[in-house]
């Protein structure tokens, strides 16, 4: 909890007012920012080709990365998704694995 907090509170004090908004940020360009947060430290996230687990697996992303997405819509399968680009692939990423993203 300590480390979370500490985290926190260096990113609020480093990054300008204008730019944050709760966990996720967004730049200059327009794009959001945020991390991916799931359950097990070392994992990764999918990223699929469309919003929705049916999709095939374009790419993966280790937990604690930031990714940067523009779009996010909901899926059939209920979720939100998030329209990102990693590794050259621009896929979907579910919005509940990634901290201070829309849900």
């Amino acid at each position: 909890m300590k480390i979370l907090t500490a985290t926190v509170l260096f990113f609020t004090i480093a990054l300008p007012a204008t730019a944050q908004v709760g966990p996720a940020y967004r730049s200059a360009q327009g794009n959001s920012y945020a991390t991916i947060c799931t359950a097990e430290r070392g994992s990764s996230l999918s990223v699929r080709s469309g919003p929705g687990k049916n999709y095939r697996v374009l790419t993966k992303v280790r937990d604690g990365n930031t990714i940067g997405f523009n779009a996010s819509q909901y899926g059939q399968d209920g979720f939100r998704w998030l329209l990102t680009s990693v590794n050259g692939h621009e896929g979907w990423v579910r919005a509940d694995y990634v901290c201070g993203a829309p849900q």
